[in-house]
């Protein structure tokens, strides 16, 4: 199996299931996979923070960043650093708009314009039945000089996006065998994207790069990650490798655990306390 350092958590070791693809080379401390570390490692690059691992970050609470369908471990650091929005769809919780900071249409975000620095996506837009109205939506909440960073299903050799559902009508038409993907397998595929996807931000008003994102020591395998900027485009490379770990940030423990210690801080020190009396 190949070793290397997770870039969320920091952990140093050999990845697990090396053969799964974009979702494969699992952390064997916070379990992220290939894809969440390229999505982690150019948010380090869009927020300046791309010399340490994603929980040794400073971080900024003053930079607010939204996400659609957050999974994983960085979700939890993103949001002790961050004004983190993670948000799910929810039709009938949106609708009640009892909590806006939780549930998001990304075709009709209630949010205000020019509100956030970064939008994440990641694999979320092929399940998104009108995805042109939701990068409009992005672009008009980002603030200028803001970044959407963005994975899909795509294929750069592809021009056009394979569409497996016509979506022009009221109704959903299926042009081949329904796909489903996500927790369950039971959020609808829409698309998988070709270039034609640079075409579509780009007229949206966005400066857009195909990151081709492939780094060995940080278990990164080739991924296709998408920069989308809200103003000039800062240029980036397209592939990077290297041998240089991250700086070791000292020991740690395995990610559940310190869910369990953080949601339950309150309730150990009590124990704690009774246990020192007795």
């Amino acid at each position: 199996m190949p070793a290397g350092q997770c870039n969320i958590c920091g952990w140093r070791g050999e990845f697990l299931r090396p053969e799964g693809g974009r979702e494969g080379n699992l952390c064997g401390n916070c379990a992220s996979s290939s894809r969440l570390r390229a999505v982690t490692y150019w948010l380090g690059k869009v927020t300046g923070n791309d010399g340490l691992p994603l929980h040794g970050w400073p971080g900024n609470r003053s930079v607010a960043i939204l996400e659609s369908s957050a999974r994983g471990a960085y979700p939890v650091m993103l949001n002790d650093k961050f004004d983190y929005y993670a948000t799910e769809y929810d039709p009938e919780r949106i609708a009640a708009g009892d909590q806006p900071r939780t549930f998001a249409d990304f075709q009709k975000l209630h949010f205000t314009d020019s509100t956030f620095e970064v939008v994440i996506a990641s694999d979320v837009f092929e399940h998104v039945r009108d995805d042109a109205a939701g990068y409009r939506e992005i672009y008009r909440t980002l603030k200028t000089g803001g970044t959407l960073v963005l994975t899909v299903p795509y294929r750069h050799e592809e021009a056009a996006t394979l569409r497996r559902v016509d979506t022009s009508g009221s109704e959903d038409v299926f042009l081949m065998e329904p796909e489903y993907h996500g927790g369950g397998g039971h959020t609808l595929t829409y698309r998988t994207y070709g270039r034609d996807l640079l075409t579509l931000l780009r007229g949206t008003g966005f400066a857009v790069a195909h990151a081709m994102t492939e780094i060995p020591r940080l278990g990164i395998t080739t991924q296709s990650v998408i920069i989308a900027r809200k103003g000039d485009f800062v240029e980036i490379p397209q592939r990077e490798s290297g041998k240089d770990s991250l700086p070791a940030l000292g020991p740690l423990i395995p990610y559940r655990l310190y869910l369990l210690l953080k949601y339950n801080f309150a309730g150990f020190a009590r124990i704690l306390k009774h246990l020192g009396r007795s």
